[in-house]
């Protein structure tokens, strides 16, 4: 009898499909690794300018807290009258004056729709001073939330293609 010779041949078809599988989730996860990595640095970029508009603006409350303190040490200064400091306050700050409640108030415009609100209590007492009743960010405008989604319900709708 002949002999006969036995010859393995390499089966290339499984290891190459696991290959193939391999390399797609690789560049999948890849992808999504840039997209993410992507999405972080947008959010801090925005992070970044909205804390450098709250410190522009922050300086910008400083200055006003200034010129509060200013003209308050100005007017204990120059005016005799204890009663006529409030007077004195108003003509020098104008508008900024609340005498209701005895308070100097500002807003500072910031980006999407928000302020700077500085509200300052004057006070006459020694060589006189100011103390901050109020330091903070608001929305200036009403922020309306958004909260209906368009979701299939499963039944037909008037503004939904039946595909008849």
């Amino acid at each position: 009898m002949a002999k006969r010779e036995i010859t393995y041949r390499a089966s290339i078809g499984g290891p190459s499909l696991i290959l193939i599988f391999i390399v797609m989730c690789l560049v999948t996860f890849g992808m999504l690794s840039l997209s993410a990595a992507k999405s972080e640095r947008d959010l801090a970029h925005r992070n970044a300018s909205a804390v450098t508009e709250y410190y522009l603006t922050d300086v910008e409350g400083e200055e006003f807290y200034q010129m509060v303190l200013e003209d308050v040490k100005e007017i204990k200064r120059s005016v005799i009258d204890p009663g006529g400091y409030e007077e004195v306050l108003k003509q020098e700050l104008g508008d900024y004056y609340n005498p209701e409640n005895k308070t100097v108030s500002t807003e500072i415009p910031m980006a999407h729709s928000q302020a700077l609100s500085i509200e300052l209590s004057p006070s006459f007492d020694g060589e006189g001073g100011v103390r901050v009743a109020k330091w903070k960010v608001i929305q200036t405008e009403d922020y309306a939330v958004d909260t209906t989604m368009p979701v299939w319900d499963g039944g037909e709708s008037n503004k939904q293609e039946t595909g008849k």
